[in-house]
């Protein structure tokens, strides 16, 4: 029976782990040769024949490990059977088994040992094991670098694991270095454009992105166009996706204009390869209707359409100027691409239950958001049926969808994020909390101040702005139902000393604050917007 050799699947988790130690820091200088990476399934387990080194005869527990009090047969098909099921607290404990009988062999299979402590470190890392798998990782490393074999496609794999580590700890300044020593390796190995990179590259760029370096983070993007274009053509269903995941990133960074002409493009071409009925043709026209709808929460965005001056923010010499647009286009725009996916989803029987019901519930948003609430109610209970046994990552659609309220729409208080650009020894942020009741129309119905973050007249702010605000209602049973107790936040940037000064504030200021003429040059990170639902 051979070892599975299970290499870095990409699973992202919210979670911050309390210390890691900057080994990336500590390495000589990456190789900024571009953008890529070699993970055979950055998404989903993968299993490399090519890695499986004969596994131990024996795979028990040792009497004396700290660390386990229920040993289990560490038997390699059970490491894969609790990994493949995604009990991955389970699998760590097999594979630390494992792991464990490959270091008491005499002498040590160096091939078994690292093999061990990928699939120790890949498991460690999915059950959110952050600080176990950077070391798990941080020795397979320090083993592979010290055999010399710094072509070993190994070694990318594992700078791969330890980045995308950092990544779903939420470390992104260690995980950017993590990426680009693996990419670098990668490429040395593997070629310039090999398509294994290509899963891990919009994590690239996601990092990125979260430190501010938009710039770099365009520049993965880009790259991945460019390898997909040489590997299946501009005018490929795959060059088109690749468009689509720039689109949503465009609207991510506030650059509406070409977002909206990037994922035009995508449509074009899917329509041209596949027809209109094509069910291809929901990512682009989602990833549209989504644009508008945070392009119309854009104030200073929305102040601009009519500008006969505006520039695209990040602008293409391929892309031609746009006809100056308003915002009842924008709206209409969006809800037309709503509309369309669901005449294509409809036309198509064989579409998965879980598009279906996101297409419609997207629908049922947007007119939530207008102030249609009958208009949505028939939408939102046919995605209810539709998503009847689905699951999303091991959770019932159902519930992902519908089991608490949404907050879909929020007028924020005017001069909220006033001073977020101060630095912290200038101003502070102070979160007002409200509890609130949301009915079955997803209106707020009542509201309270559970804290006022000290000031009195910040949380009737809060009160009066939470009237603005339209939820998708949490439903039971098919019907929309109210909810109390749902925890609403809104931050309030003040100078520190002189907090006062919120009382005065009258100028408008966008829920968020919108990105500076240059990206690139974004010194001071985004105010969060308000939370509420969910």
């Amino acid at each position: 029976m051979a070892i599975p050799f299970l290499d870095c699947a990409g699973h992202r988790a919210r979670v911050s782990f309390p210390h890691v130690s900057n080994r990336t820091g500590n390495r000589p200088a990456l190789l900024a040769a571009g953008f890529a990476l070699t993970l055979a399934a950055t998404y989903g387990p993968a299993v490399s024949a090519a890695e499986d080194p004969p596994a131990p005869a024996d795979l028990s527990l040792p009497p004396a490990s700290p660390v386990d009090a229920m040993p289990a047969p560490a038997d390699a098909a059970e490491f894969k059977r609790l990994y493949e099921a995604g009990d991955y607290p389970a699998a760590v404990l097999q594979g630390r088994a494992i792991l464990a009988e490959a270091e008491r062999r005499k002498p040590v299979d160096a091939e078994e040992l690292q093999v061990a402590l990928m699939n120790l470190g890949l498991v460690q890392r999915l059950a959110g094991d952050y600080v176990d798998a950077e070391a798990t990782y941080e020795r397979v490393i320090d083993l592979l670098e010290k055999s010399g074999r710094l072509t070993n496609p190994r070694l990318a794999r594992a700078y791969a694991g330890l980045a995308l580590t950092y990544y779903a700890g939420r470390r992104y300044d260690l995980a950017v270095p993590g990426f680009e020593h693996a990419i670098a390796l990668s490429r040395r190995t593997e070629g310039l454009f090999n398509e294994d990179q290509l899963p891990l590259l919009d994590k690239q760029a996601d990092a990125l992105t979260e430190l501010d370096r938009t710039s770099d983070a365009l520049q993965a993007h880009h790259y991945a166009l460019r390898l997909v274009e040489r590997r299946y053509g501009e005018k490929s269903l795959r060059y088109a996706a690749e468009l689509v995941a720039l689109g949503r990133w465009y609207t991510r960074v506030h650059a509406y204009d070409s977002a909206r002409f990037t994922l035009r493009r995508a449509a074009e071409l899917i329509e041209a390869i596949e027809g209109p009925d094509s069910l291809e043709l929901i990512g682009p026209l989602t990833a549209a209707a989504d644009n508008a709808r945070r392009w119309l929460g854009d104030p200073k965005a929305l102040a601009e359409v009519n500008d006969d001056e505006r520039q695209f923010l990040y602008h293409e010499p391929a892309t031609p100027s746009l006809p100056s647009l308003s915002p009842g286009m924008i709206q209409s725009e969006g809800l037309r691409s709503l509309e369309r996916a669901v005449e294509i989803v409809d036309a198509n029987p064989d579409a998965p239950p879980g598009r279906v019901a996101a297409v419609r519930v997207q629908l049922g948003d947007l007119n939530q958001i207008r102030l249609a609430p009958d208009r949505a109610l028939p939408l939102y209970q046919q995605a209810w049926q539709v998503a009847a046994g689905v699951t999303e990552g091991g959770q019932p659609l159902r519930q992902l969808l519908f089991g608490a309220p949404l907050l879909l729409y929020y007028a924020a208080p005017d001069g909220w994020s006033r001073y977020a650009a101060r630095p912290a020894e200038e101003a502070e942020r102070r979160n007002v909390e409200l509890e609130v009741t949301v009915n079955e129309k997803g209106r707020v119905s009542e509201s309270r101040v559970v804290n006022d973050a000290g000031d009195p007249y910040l949380g009737e702010r809060t009160l009066r702005a939470a009237e603005s605000a339209r939820y998708r209602p949490r439903f039971v049973d098919g019907q929309p139902v109210a909810t109390t107790g749902v925890r609403f936040v809104q931050p309030f940037y003040v100078l520190r000393e002189q907090s006062t000064d919120a009382h005065a504030a009258d100028e408008p200021v966008a829920p968020a604050a919108p990105p500076p003429e240059d990206p690139a040059s974004q010194s001071v990170k985004e105010p969060p917007p308000p939370q509420g639902g969910g």
